[in-house]
């Protein structure tokens, strides 16, 4: 494993959740809670970054000063209770992608949607084990008839797929075909997430890090799955996990620890000797 050998200036630190800081039964891990708290007590600003929503990182970590939530794959930051960048789909490709997945599950492919909204995510499938899989993402999610009737006066910021088989061999080429005005980016082995073009982590993070004034030198950001690719090439220190996806674990300067073996706080740990004892 490589870490950050020196004492930096470091500032900001992303980090993404699934397969990065929650451990294999999706906990976040409980030495983390001290660690968080000593680099917001020297004044490092820490945003989880997440295809979650926002509604369920804050119910995970609450509401603490110097914390900032990059939520929907990047498609809603939030500060201070506050979207300070919305990014929502573009409109036509909602019904597009809704009706394409309601064929697929009509012919056979085992796939659920989930309209996200600013305010609630929506889904109309819901079988016991579909739903086990989308309610640890959603804190606020609301079952409904239609989801294209029920979101039409919320702002859509993101369309997730979840794919029973392969996301990456399947839904997400499959969606990529149909051509239409959205990125489609595999974000784990099941989810495909589909956002307005241009839209990730990597384009959230830089609006963060002008919003607080930080530099990409000053930022250290930790991932494993696709969708933390542009936020890892955002981060000037950045970390694959053990666990990451090859091309994640190419991409990155450092290689820390799997999430289940707590590479995220190692790493934070290695890069500020003395933390817990109140010392930069």
């Amino acid at each position: 494993m490589t870490h950050l050998q020196e004492p930096a200036d470091i500032r900001l630190i992303v980090s993404d959740m699934d397969g990065t800081l929650l451990d294999d039964s999706g906990r976040v891990p409980d030495d983390f809670w001290p660690v968080l708290e000593a680099l917001l007590r020297v004044g490092v600003t820490f945003s989880p970054a997440s295809g979650r929503q926002y509604q369920t990182l804050r119910e995970t970590f609450g509401e603490r000063e110097g914390l900032v939530f990059i939520a929907e794959n990047g498609t809603n930051v939030v500060r201070d209770g506050t979207s300070i960048a919305l990014e929502p789909v573009v409109l036509s490709v909602i019904p597009a992608i809704v009706e394409w997945v309601r064929t697929a599950a009509a012919t056979g492919s085992d796939v659920g949607i989930v309209v996200c909204g600013v305010r609630t995510a929506y889904i109309e499938r819901t079988d016991a084990e579909y739903f086990a899989k989308v309610k640890p993402y959603y804190e606020a999610l609301s079952i409904v008839d239609d989801v294209l009737a029920a979101s039409s006066d919320d702002e859509v910021v993101k369309l997730a797929i979840y794919d029973f088989a392969s996301a990456e061999a399947h839904t997400g080429p499959s969606l990529r075909g149909l051509g239409l005005e959205a990125d489609v980016v595999v974000s784990g082995e099941h989810w495909v997430d589909v956002m307005r073009p241009g839209v990730n982590k990597g384009r959230a993070l830089i609006r963060l890090q002008h919003e607080l004034g930080i530099t990409r030198e000053q930022t250290m950001a930790f991932g494993d799955y696709l969708n933390d690719a542009e936020m890892l090439d955002a981060a000037g220190e950045s970390y694959a996990m053990a666990n990451a996806h090859p091309s994640i674990r190419a991409r990155a300067r450092h290689l820390a620890p799997s999430n289940d073996h707590d590479g995220v706080v190692t790493s934070i740990l290695a890069a500020f000797p003395g933390l817990l004892q109140g010392a930069r």
